[in-house]
């Protein structure tokens, strides 16, 4: 399963030069060409799934093994002092490409190119409970 005009399919197919630092049967990663953070790093299926709701769960388990190992040698080899790791799930969320990835993004106590704002304003009960409804409706 591929998309003529996924870059990262055409990477997968090696019709992209790519930095590959790890590739299995199932899965591949590479360098960022826009880094966040030195070893900013791609995992990506080798299939072309779009998005985290349509990756068989068994693909899934794949992509998380490699995620794991990739972490911890990233970190041991390039020493950093934590990472995040993030998914994207469509262009309102901020996926670029239309290929189901993870980011592994180095992070250091001093960095300042990537900051997740999260809301210090706490959401009312009622809010909640309107959400909880829309939810289990």
């Amino acid at each position: 399963m591929e998309e003529k005009n996924c870059i990262f399919c055409q990477i997968v197919n090696k019709e992209v030069a790519s930095k590959i630092i790890y590739e299995n049967e199932y899965n591949i990663a590479f360098l960022d060409i826009f880094p966040i953070g030195e070893g900013h790093t791609i995992v990506i299926p080798k299939k072309h799934y779009n998005n985290i709701e349509v990756i068989p769960e068994k693909d899934l388990i794949e992509i998380i093994k490699t995620i794991k190992y990739l972490s911890k040698l990233l970190h041991d080899k390039l020493n950093f002092d934590g990472y995040n790791i993030l998914q994207n799930n469509f262009k309102a969320a901020g996926q670029v490409v239309q290929h189901f990835h993870f980011h592994i993004i180095p992070r250091n106590f001093n960095d300042s190119r990537f900051r997740l704002a999260i809301p210090r304003e706490k959401a009312s009960d009622n809010d909640l409970n309107q959400i909880m409804k829309k939810i289990k409706a």
